[in-house]
């Protein structure tokens, strides 16, 4: 009896053991949880600060974690800060952290401080666990340098404010990193959030906002952000040895290698180095970019440490720049299509960013004829996010991509709007992932207003094959408001035009569409994407 009470003592007092990080397949999952998200969507009877009860709000912050059971999320980054921290700091001013909270704070902000006042100050403290009952591996999401309310001294970092000679652009910027300051400012927060959560990882997310030199710094300031990293990686290390497991460390950076070194990121460097283990290549805002998973794969090296490649989609996508012009919603198809087109490049996963509302929540779609539908709910779009042999047995959309977080001096360029006439042709490339074996395949043609834009006729290859016309998408009944992204294709371009692709001109990876004017003149092309659709088409 004395060594069974023994062993039971020992087993008791041991710590739980963690699950180790998988170090490749099967392909991970991860949803990135704002600080503003989590608790602008809590499930709450009554709301916080008119009724919500401490209970109430702790089975709450746990169900954020219960949601993801059966939707194919193994990781949640959990963002604790914009440019002020979401829990009770010793280094950073929390939200709460105001002369006069009960007037300044509104919005989320305020929520955070109506936890405060039920005795909640660390959201994290409770989720964190949740986590590892649920079985879903819990990570820390730092934003590097925010510049969300950089206009309101109540939601930003006194440092920032009062010190305008830590920022760029002569005070106007963000946070400079050439100044030792800045860099200890950050540091003395990772420090803080690996003492105090038990993770398996930290994201340093330089995407919010990757503005850290001033242009005629970014050269040195290479160097300086390498040493950064390794700073980084020596934190997560010795927490990995307080904890007894691993603690890995990942960043988000531009799309392309060149991108992210030309920002004064040297990713493909940290990855040879091994100081870090996810590197999450990154647009800002456009949601299904063309991410080369095989150009950072060959630039990192066989011979690297193991890195994993987990490109990110903010789930809105669109062919041309400028704020909600000509966006689509989120979508199962094209969500599909983004999959399929990552995963058959190697990708060890995706990564969801700005992706707000519950998982029960329905993403919702419109006929042309202004009808609103469900197209799925947000959990059928996680599930999609993993799922290769699924994207390729039902309709998938690739639509061309577009990048808007380039360096100083890239001499990129945007791919649309672009002119076509009768003797003056477009040629775009697009990967649709792997090639279909059924169904069909039809090039969607957005045109922007013109005289003739009704009579036009087009012509349409699709790598050197002809496209048959078939009849265009109808018009909306009602023309989209502006500022909101789309719900129907249709709506993208005051003409959809339509071709029939032969199946078997379709290749794996990157398909050539050329298109130009038959009949008519000339024209703007400012939307392009390709349906593959594996379902018999007499259906």
């Amino acid at each position: 009896m004395k060594t069974s009470l023994t062993l039971l003592t020992v087993l008791l007092l041991a710590p739980l053991a963690v699950p180790a990080e998988p170090a490749g397949p099967p392909r991970v999952v991860i949803v990135n949880q704002a600080a503003d998200a989590i608790v602008n969507y809590l499930q709450l009877e009554e709301p916080l600060g008119k009724g919500a009860t401490r209970e109430r709000v702790v089975a709450a912050l746990r169900q954020t974690v219960d949601q993801y059971q059966g939707t194919g999320v193994s990781h949640v980054f959990w963002n604790v800060n914009y440019q002020r921290v979401a829990y009770r700091s010793a280094v950073w001013p929390s939200y709460w952290d105001v002369p006069e909270p009960e007037k300044d704070l509104t919005d989320w902000p305020r929520r955070y401080y109506e936890l405060h006042k039920l005795g909640i100050d660390d959201v994290f403290a409770i989720v964190i666990p949740r986590c590892r009952e649920r079985e879903v591996f819990p990570w820390i999401s730092l934003r590097m340098n925010d510049h969300h309310y950089t206009g309101d001294p109540n939601l930003v970092s006194p440092l920032f404010s009062e010190h305008p000679e830590m920022r760029t652009r002569g005070g106007k910027g963000l946070f400079n990193y050439a100044r030792p300051e800045v860099r200890e400012h950050y540091l003395k927060l990772v420090a803080e959030v690996l003492q105090r959560y038990d993770v398996d990882g930290l994201e340093l997310d330089w995407m919010r906002t990757p503005s850290n030199f001033n242009d005629d710094e970014i050269e040195r300031g290479r160097a300086i952000l390498t040493d950064f990293v390794r700073a980084v990686r020596q934190k997560t290390q010795a927490a990995a040895e307080q904890r007894g497991h691993p603690v890995q460390l990942a960043v988000r950076v531009p799309a392309k290698p060149v991108f992210a070194h030309g920002l004064g990121f040297d990713a493909v460097a940290w990855a040879r180095e091994g100081l870090v283990d996810m590197v999450i290549p990154s647009d800002y805002w456009n949601g299904f970019a063309d991410l080369p998973v095989e150009d950072w794969r060959a630039q990192i090296g066989l011979d690297a440490p193991r890195c994993r490649i987990v490109p990110f989609t903010g789930t809105t996508y669109a062919c041309t720049t400028g704020w909600m012009v000509n966006v689509m919603s989120r979508n199962l198809a094209a969500m599909r299509g983004f999959a399929a087109s990552m995963l058959d490049r190697g990708a060890d996963g995706i990564y969801l960013f700005n992706n707000f509302g519950p998982v029960s929540s329905p993403v919702r779609m419109r006929t042309p004829e202004g009808k609103e539908v469900i197209d799925c709910l947000v959990a059928d779009l996680l599930r999609a996010a993993s799922d290769l042999p699924g994207a390729t047995a039902n309709a998938r959309v690739h639509p061309v991509s577009i990048y808007e977080t380039l360096p100083p001096g890239s001499t990129y360029r945007q791919l649309l709007p672009a002119e076509i006439a009768p003797q003056q042709s477009l040629t775009l490339q697009i990967h649709t992932g792997p090639k279909p074996t059924t169904g069909r395949c039809v090039i969607r043609v957005g045109l922007d207003q013109s005289e003739d834009l009704a009579t036009v006729k087009l012509a349409a290859r699709f790598n050197g094959s002809v496209g048959r016309a078939s009849e265009d998408l109808p018009a909306p009944a009602k023309p989209p408001r502006p500022g909101i992204p789309r719900e129907n294709v249709s709506e993208v371009a005051p003409r959809l035009a339509q071709f029939e692709v032969p199946l078997d001109a379709v290749v794996r990876g990157f398909n050539s569409v050329e298109l130009a004017v038959e009949h008519g003149g000339r024209q703007t092309v400012i939307w392009l994407e390709i349906l593959i659709d594996p379902a018999p088409t007499d259906r």
